[in-house]
């Protein structure tokens, strides 16, 4: 609006001189002078447009050009886009495919999971079988250490009896000894004895033999 109001002033002011300016006029050198300074004022006012357009122009020529660039990347982006939406399709194709893979991976190894679950329980029982089996041996670990301690409990009172057993029977020699020196004199007391008894037993019967044969004659 300040350009087009500075060039409407400058055509007035033109019509103006082309219809005033004469030779015969008192007042021509006044006029002519504002005339120049209306020209120089045209001039500078046309100098600021020309200036301030050009600004503007310049800042028109960059913003299109930063317009263009921008269309340009946005046209890279939605090529971009465009094989980013190919790859997509490609990639979730290659990811069911995957997927499918994988489900029969897991369902591989769930048989093998159930096949060696199976396993687990048996070598369990097996396990639990073989504790049963060790504490049984363990139990009869403790009974023979107990019949060991009564074995060797026996061996000393074997050996206690033993040793008893010798000292009686060195009780028992030492009585045979003096029973047997006993016995040899009451043998020889029975020598003594039976020589005394057969000599005293034929007195008797002599003895017995007058006796009788006295009496007998005292009788008659």
């Amino acid at each position: 609006m300040k350009s087009i109001i500075k060039s409407s002033g400058f055509l007035a002011l033109a019509i103006l001189a082309s219809g005033f300016i004469s030779p015969q006029s008192a007042s021509a050198k006044t006029d002519t002078k504002q005339a120049l300074d209306q020209l120089k004022t045209n001039a500078e006012n046309s100098e600021f447009n020309r200036k301030q357009y050009q600004d503007n122009l310049d800042i028109v020529n960059k913003n299109v050009a930063q317009a263009e660039k921008a269309i340009e990347e946005l046209e890279k982006m939605k090529k971009q886009l465009i094989y980013n939406t190919k790859n997509v399709d490609k990639n979730k194709k290659a990811l069911a495919a995957m997927e499918h893979q994988i489900a029969l991976l897991k369902a591989k190894e769930q048989m093998k999971m159930a096949k060696e679950d199976k396993q687990i329980d048996e070598v369990q029982k097996y396990l639990a079988k073989l504790q049963a089996n060790r504490q049984k041996r363990q139990d009869n670990l403790t009974a023979y250490d107990k019949m060991v301690d009564q074995a060797k409990t026996e061996e000393k009172n074997w050996d206690t009896q033993v040793q008893q057993m010798s000292q009686l029977e060195t009780e028992l020699a030492n009585k045979q000894s003096q029973a047997q020196n006993e016995k040899s004199k009451w043998v020889a007391k029975r020598k003594d004895y039976e020589v005394e008894a057969t000599k005293w037993t034929a007195k008797a019967r002599e003895s017995n033999s007058t006796y009788n044969k006295y009496k007998k004659l005292s009788d008659e």
